[in-house]
């Protein structure tokens, strides 16, 4: 509605009032007698109120308040929306309405809520959303209706309060344990492990101290030497990067295969390799093979706002960003559906030299049984559910 079509219809309303008092008044001085007048003067008390509202200015601000800063895929969260005015002019009701940017956090009916302010220069309301649905969401206000009792006189005001928050995919704790059994990088596996355990032996130089370096890692007799902090670099820090593809094709499991993505992102940035991500929903995005703290945060935004809109097969996104995908030396496939197209991608980089595994997401929920990875046409496959995302690598090193 217009604001120029709603003041019309707000004027309307008052010169409906003024007729009604008018008529009323009419009535009581022709008619006469007590039962006149009293329905005149009993009328008198609404009409003038609801003529003061008409002149009365809806001033209000208003804030939002979250009962947590970082909000993860359903999660219960619980907003307080706090609304004040200038005034203690006497309100007998407001309808307040959340305003929310093409978002399906609340229904219609959630959206809104009845109060009764009174004298009060300071009101709040809450409401809680039990499941947040994963994403970014815009909250761009509050609409504000008010009137007298009669519904003579309406008022509105939109109170513009911007929040924007984003929701990030739910992660679990796993522990990432570098891959072996490729014959191509055999070596780095194995210099891998030698750095997992601190062998001396498997170091192939050093370099000055950075901070996060872990002090069991310093090479006191380079150190001693030097006159400053060395520490030990090892082949995994050369070699050892990992690119990981994730399906973005509509499937009821989508959420399983966002969920694994961030578990899996959160815990190989930490071990000290590099991850890339490679996704085709709307758009294709393509982020570097890289680590730190600042790069999980980039993947981790986008995982928040990704959808499941690719029109094309994962297979094909395997074929076509060949280039990208080849240049780790670690392949990571996250679908919830293992076409032969895609599997057969899956096989040519393996040939090429490239440790490939694929994680298949399963919908159903954690069970006190267990799916151990398997091989498909020499391809690993590990099928993964939720609750279980902390056994994917320990499976697929002893498959």
């Amino acid at each position: 509605m217009s604001k120029a079509f709603s003041k019309t219809k707000e004027f309307r309303r008052f010169l409906l009032l003024i007729a009604l008092t008018v008529l009323a008044f009419s009535y009581a001085m022709f008619q006469g007698g007590f039962v006149s007048w009293f329905l005149f003067y009993s009328f008198l008390p609404a009409a003038f109120y609801a003529f003061i509202l008409f002149f009365y200015p809806l001033s209000l601000k208003g804030k939002r308040t979250f009962s947590k800063q970082e909000f993860l895929f359903d999660e219960q969260v619980r907003i307080q929306i706090t609304l004040l005015r200038k005034n203690r002019f006497p309100l007998f009701y407001i309808v307040a309405e959340e305003m929310i940017e093409n978002s399906p956090l609340l229904s219609e009916q959630q959206r809104k809520r009845a109060l009764v302010p009174g004298f009060k220069k300071e009101f709040t309301f809450d409401y809680e959303i039990s499941r947040m649905p994963r994403g970014e969401h815009h909250f761009t206000g509050i609409r504000v209706k008010t009137g007298d009792l009669f519904g003579f006189i309406e008022k509105e005001k939109q109170i513009p309060i911007e929040n924007k928050i984003v929701v990030y995919p739910s992660f679990e704790e796993l522990q990432y344990r570098p891959l072996s059994g490729s014959a191509a990088y055999g070596s780095a596996a194995r210099a891998r492990r030698g750095y997992q355990n601190e062998d001396m032996s498997m170091s192939v130089g050093i370099r000055s101290y950075q901070p996060g370096d872990r002090l069991s890692l310093i090479n006191w007799k380079a150190t001693a030497k030097r006159n400053s902090l060395m520490t030990k670099e090892f082949e995994q820090h050369q070699s050892h990067n990992i690119m990981i593809v994730m399906d973005c094709t509509p499937s009821a499991q989508f959420e399983t295969v966002v969920s694994f993505t961030a578990s899996a992102i959160k815990g190989i940035i930490p071990s000290g390799a590099q991850v890339g991500l490679l996704t085709a929903d709307d758009d294709r995005r393509h982020f570097g093979v890289r680590g730190g703290e600042k790069h999980e945060q980039q993947l981790f935004y986008h995982l928040a706002t990704i959808k499941e809109t690719s029109t094309v097969s994962f297979a094909s996104i395997l074929e076509n960003e060949a280039a990208i995908i080849q240049q780790s030396s670690t392949l990571l496939l996250v679908t919830s559906q293992l076409t032969e197209g895609a599997l057969e991608r899956a096989r040519y980089y393996s040939s090429q030299g490239q440790s490939v595994i694929v994680f298949l997401a399963d919908g159903s929920q954690a069970t006190s049984e267990s799916r151990p990875a398997q091989q498909w046409g020499g391809i690993s496959v590990c099928i993964v559910r939720k609750g279980q995302f902390a056994k994917a690598f320990s499976e697929v090193s002893s498959a």
